[in-house]
């Protein structure tokens, strides 16, 4: 067999290759506070802002004027009679609701504890609308209207509250302002469609309000509830200001009152 010998050297062998490397440790730190705030981001979410802003009721058409006007209305009739009903049967009384003269004039706990309650909601369709805010309007605001709680001078001729506002900056104004989202990141909705209706402390129920009268109506119990149970709000953001139109687009609320009439359901 043949042997073969190889000297080896005793000194390290190595291979270089030609890479390029280039070291720069600027902007790093930079780099990883960005990457941490990422993963913040991630795990955390990114911040929403809640902040509200104030709306106020927008200026009359040619005045400075500002004040909103509602105007409820309660039917004064029987609930068996609305298929022969007119209008004349709503009343703008708290007097055929149930109250006595003495509970509105000596301001007696089931008339106090009693209120309206106009919700706001994104869309007329009962199947798919939220709820996204309500505000109250107390039976201790509003006009006067005289009634008598004795036959004997002067409490023959006394006035007492009726359900018709008048809110503003001043004076009654629990009502008048509207507070929603300040920006539109969360929801941009700006469109609301508003309900309304009277809590009865007497009677601890609710009840709703229409607004037009069932006697205006062909069939007084079958028609389309997104017509006939809401006004539409429109929130101007440039101005921090809202308006009301009706079901023919016209704007209410100003001379012409937000009326709403009690609705009776069908006899059982």
């Amino acid at each position: 067999m043949n042997k073969f010998y190889f000297t080896l050297p005793d000194v390290t062998q190595g291979i270089q290759l030609p890479l390029e490397m280039k070291w720069d440790f600027d902007g790093r730190n930079d780099s990883i506070e960005v990457y941490e705030d990422e993963v913040l981001e991630t795990v955390i979410g990114v911040p929403t802002d809640y902040e509200i802003l104030r709306f106020s009721h927008n200026e009359h058409l040619n005045s400075q004027l500002t004040d909103i006007n509602y105007q409820f209305n309660f039917f004064s009739g029987n609930p068996i009679t609305v298929t022969s009903s007119t209008i004349s049967n709503w009343v703008n009384s708290y007097l055929v609701e149930g109250f006595s003269s003495d509970d509105l004039y000596y301001y007696r706990r089931p008339f106090t504890k009693s209120f309206f309650k106009l919700d706001f909601y994104d869309t007329p369709n009962t199947t798919t609308q939220t709820n996204y805010f309500t505000i109250i309007i107390p039976t201790q605001q509003g006009e006067t209207m005289t009634a008598s709680i004795s036959p004997l001078s002067p409490f023959n001729n006394v006035k007492v509250k009726k359900p018709k506002f008048k809110l503003d900056y001043v004076g009654d104004k629990e009502g008048f302002f509207l507070y929603w989202l300040r920006k539109k990141d969360f929801l941009d909705i700006s469109t609301f469609y508003i309900s309304a209706k009277f809590f009865n402390a007497n009677l601890g129920e609710f009840v709703r309000m229409m607004n037009r009268p069932q006697s205006s109506l062909p069939n007084k119990f079958i028609f389309n509830s997104d017509e006939y149970f809401y006004y539409k709000v429109e929130l101007n953001y440039s101005g921090k200001t809202y308006q009301v139109t009706d079901y023919n687009n016209s704007r209410i609320g100003t001379t012409t009152p937000i009326l709403w009439y009690e609705y009776i359901n069908p006899p059982q």
